[in-house]
């Protein structure tokens, strides 16, 4: 296992640069959800995967009510909205795959989305990204397939964060 640290980076980092070096190369795909105005309406949080100073992988996630992304009224609990972090980008180099570093990440999003009172922690991936669904999975997320327009599948992940039961 090869030795990394995960950090939490603001896009004030001096290494942010880096970052977007990184999501260009690995992941051009998810650039949109990272610098578009997509995720620019609510608070993102993005974790880094560092391996001797250099960032081999990433997952953003941005804390947002559930329900308006759905076109759906925000969905509440006892009178109070609630909130999902959910996860824009996730890649990991190639070179740096297998050692753990996608799984530390998505643990990392779990801890950072509890502290921030999220509800849940949700994610949605293309079909064919089968080392994304094992990490999912194994982490004990909930999947649900989707189809969307023209032979557009994935899968819907999600993962409670809180326990209400009585």
């Amino acid at each position: 296992m090869t030795n990394y640290l995960i950090e939490e980076w603001s896009e004030t980092h001096p290494s942010w640069g880096e970052f977007a070096a990184c999501l260009e190369m690995v992941a051009p795909e998810q650039a949109p959800f990272v610098f578009g105005d997509y995720c620019r309406a609510y608070p993102a949080y993005l974790l880094v995967a560092l391996r001797l100073n250099e960032v081999v992988g990433f997952l953003r996630f941005a804390v947002q009510p559930i329900g308006p992304e759905a076109n759906c009224p925000v969905l509440c609990l006892d009178g109070v909205p609630l909130t999902e972090a959910k996860i824009h980008a996730f890649a990991v180099r190639e070179d740096a795959r297998r050692q753990g570093l996608g799984t530390a990440l998505q643990k990392q999003a779990i801890i950072r989305a509890k502290e921030l009172g999220c509800y849940q922690l949700a994610s949605y991936s293309s079909y064919g990204r089968d080392a994304n669904y094992h990490i999912k999975l194994s982490l004990g997320f909930a999947a649900q397939p989707e189809s969307h327009g023209e032979n557009k599948q994935g899968v819907y992940f999600v993962m409670p964060l809180q326990n209400k039961i009585s």
